[in-house]
This record gives C-alpha cells, sequence and structure tokens, in this order.
C-alpha cells in the first residue's frame, strides 16, 4: 500500500514505528493532527469520498481501552466504533 496522505499525531514520531514511516514515506503528505478519532476534515466528507479515504493512512496513539484478541479473521478487534472510527481501515497501527 502507498498513501495518498497521512494524518499523524505529533507524539506518534516519538515512537521506533512512527520514525519508520516518516521515513518510508517522506514524499507523502503528512497532515498533523491532535487526535485520530476526530479528524473533522475526514469526517465531514460525503460517502462518495469513502474510496478515496480508504487510500489515506492515520497514525495515532490508542490511548484508552484494551485490544481483544480475535483469531477468526484479524489479529484484533476494533475496541468501541462510537469514536467515529469506521472500523474499515486496510489496518490499524497504535502505540501502546
Amino acid at each position: 500500500m502507498f498513501p495518498d496522505r497521512i494524518y499523524y499525531e505529533p507524539a506518534t514520531m516519538e515512537y521506533e514505528l512512527g520514525k519508520m514511516l516518516k521515513n518510508k514515506y517522506p514524499d507523502v503528505p503528512w497532515i498533523e493532527i491532535e487526535n485520530h478519532n476526530n479528524i473533522e476534515q475526514l469526517r465531514s466528507n460525503s460517502n462518495k469520498e469513502f474510496i478515496k479515504m480508504k487510500r489515506y493512512l492515520i497514525v495515532g496513539i490508542r490511548k484508552t481501552h484494551k485490544y481483544v484478541p480475535n483469531q477468526k479473521v484479524s489479529d484484533f478487534l476494533v475496541p468501541y466504533t462510537s469514536s467515529g472510527c469506521n472500523a474499515m481501515c486496510l489496518y490499524c497501527v497504535f502505540g501502546k
């Protein structure tokens, strides 16, 4: 996957994975966000934008909730979608 743009919380750059992603995608636009659970410019997009938004990578740090192991179809279940997460990502990356 090669993202069209990357939304990130600044604190993710303190993690090895955040640094690795920054080095891996230096030519992709990096957009600083306050909270990965509430990106207003994405939440206000119409449903027609959904396919395009799947090409965005969102990098944040999980601050609450526990992951629940799930061996059926993925490594983990999404704890809650009430935060605005559509749970339709190709994958999710959160620091612990």
